[in-house]
């Protein structure tokens, strides 16, 4: 996940903001009303779009060799 391995203190700070503008992004979407889904969709967004942390480029090859990614969001609301 975007949290493993050993950071020095510039790769501390650097991961500190992303995840300080990750939820940011996010608080700025639920005070304009949305949804708590959609938040959670824009924070992944940053952290994935932002080089600092591997949010989206930790895949396992399947059976056939190829990278597949899975990713899910579970909503009580719906349950």
């Amino acid at each position: 996940g975007a949290a493993q391995g050993y950071f020095s203190e510039k790769g501390r700070q650097n991961y500190e903001k992303v995840m300080v503008e990750a939820c940011r992004r996010a608080a700025e979407l639920l005070n304009a009303g949305g949804t708590c889904i959609d938040a959670v969709k824009l924070a992944i967004e940053v952290m994935e779009d932002d080089p600092t942390t591997n949010a989206g480029n930790g895949s396992n090859l399947t059976l056939d060799g190829t990278v597949e990614c899975d990713a899910s969001i579970m909503s009580g609301q719906d349950m």
